[in-house]
């Protein structure tokens, strides 16, 4: 095993540790099978603390657990890549691979036709001058593309992302790839949970989190071929579920409008989703605003209130932060009153956003709107399997539920109280 690779970001299995112990002379120097039940114990008492941070209900809706409602899982990077192989023979693209690029699939572009590879330049753990480099090649008019884990592609290239790229307003696209705490064993270092904030405040920068590997696709063969001008685009390294297809509607800088109509054997077969703009008010109980990989949990969390409780959930599919649909948001709080937000960040990218849209509209002057966030609550990382870090970050369907359950009962308290307050005034 030694001075091969391959290894990185990998977990040896116990054959292979066995063999890399030997390998080094230490493996009777070294109490394994100790180390291996004290690290059992160790999983085991996670478990059962995660298990205690999760809401209970009646039925387990956990992916692909229930005997309906089942769902295809696919990384979103790989929808990434696929609009790069798709759309490379354009003498334009170029990219920028930094150091990963298989991982975040940028070197899709040319892995199937080598002569692109005069259009790939590989930069190393260079981020500050991959990102130089991409803008003077926008300036000569190329359609740079550069990637790298998200903390790397929004945080420590900043200087160069807001003067050498937003500043000349060039058209570059970054990929801030393995967002969110998703990216999992690799810990607080390299899980961006911070970028969306740089990203979207920096003047005129678009910024796309899709949902899935299609909306992925879809997002990244807009931002490649028709949008002029500064782009970041964040997705995940995990399998996350597959929500939408082909005939799913995807317009820049517009909401979708996501609906539980039935159970059915497929997950995605289950909802009904519109462009917002399309879309008539059907009375719901709540609205979720979400983005990113949040938006399959907020569906799985319309699943749960609906069958549970019997609420009508309106999920709105906030793939675009940048510009922010603003009309999505005020007509959801207007004809509904409650916006429960979720993202897989620091709360604030997108709660923050939306709670600005409706704070500063006169059009919600005067009118009670209920709003509460689900996200990582102004803390770091942490190492663990993805789906793990999801539960103890309370990311889940089960954590979005439970508060939108908690925004449910104010608002009827609120109502009860109102009419108490008012039939006591008009006996006066």
């Amino acid at each position: 095993m030694e001075n091969v690779a391959g290894w990185y970001g990998k977990s040896p299995s116990s054959d292979e540790l066995m063999k890399g112990l030997n390998e080094l002379g230490v493996a009777d120097r070294i109490p394994v099978a100790q180390l291996l039940e004290k690290s059992a114990n160790y999983q085991a008492a996670i478990d059962r603390k995660l298990q205690k941070k999760m809401p209970e209900f009646s039925h387990d809706y956990w992916w692909n657990r229930a005997l309906n409602m089942k769902v295809k899982m696919e990384p979103t990077r790989k929808g990434f890549g696929q609009a790069l192989a798709e759309h490379g023979d354009d003498e334009r693209v170029v990219c920028l691979g930094l150091d990963i690029s298989g991982s975040i699939t940028i070197s899709d572009f040319y892995a199937s036709k080598p002569e692109r590879k005069n259009r790939w330049l590989s930069m190393g753990i260079a981020e500050q001058s991959a990102t130089s480099v991409a803008a003077g090649l926008a300036k000569e008019g190329k359609l740079p593309v550069f990637g790298t884990y998200a903390t790397f592609a929004a945080a420590r290239n900043l200087d160069q992302t807001r003067t050498s790229i937003r500043y000349g307003e060039f058209n570059v696209m970054i990929a801030g790839a393995h967002g969110g705490v998703s990216v999992g064993p690799d810990g607080a270092t390299h899980q961006a949970l911070e970028d969306l904030f740089a990203m979207c405040g920096l003047p005129n920068m678009s910024v796309v989190v899709p949902c899935d590997v299609v909306e992925t696709r879809k997002a990244t063969n807009f931002l490649l071929l028709e949008h002029k001008g500064p782009k970041y685009i964040r997705f995940a390294r995990e399998a996350t579920p597959v929500v939408s297809d082909e005939t799913t509607p995807f317009v820049f800088g517009k909401a979708n409008v996501i609906r539980l109509r039935q159970p059915e054997d497929s997950f995605l077969k289950a909802f009904e989703t519109t462009l917002e703009s399309n879309y008539k008010n059907e009375g719901e109980d709540l609205t979720i605003v979400a983005c990113g990989p949040m938006v399959p949990e907020a569906m799985r969390a319309a699943w749960i209130l609906k069958r549970e409780f019997g609420y009508e959930t309106r999920i709105l599919n906030l793939h675009t932060l940048k510009p922010i649909d603003e009309m999505a948001i005020l007509w959801a709080a207007k004809q509904i009153g409650i916006i429960l937000t979720a993202e897989e960040h620091q709360i604030g990218a997108l709660a923050w956003r939306v709670s600005n849209v409706i704070a500063s509209s006169p059009v919600l002057y005067g009118q009670p709107v209920i709003t509460g966030a689900i996200g990582v609550k102004d803390r770091f990382g942490d190492s663990g399997a993805p789906w793990e870090l999801i539960q103890e970050f309370e990311l889940s369907a089960e954590h979005i539920a439970h508060k939108a359950i908690e925004l449910v009962d104010i608002q009827k308290n609120h109502r009860v109280a109102l009419d108490e307050h008012l039939l006591a005034t008009s006996h006066r």
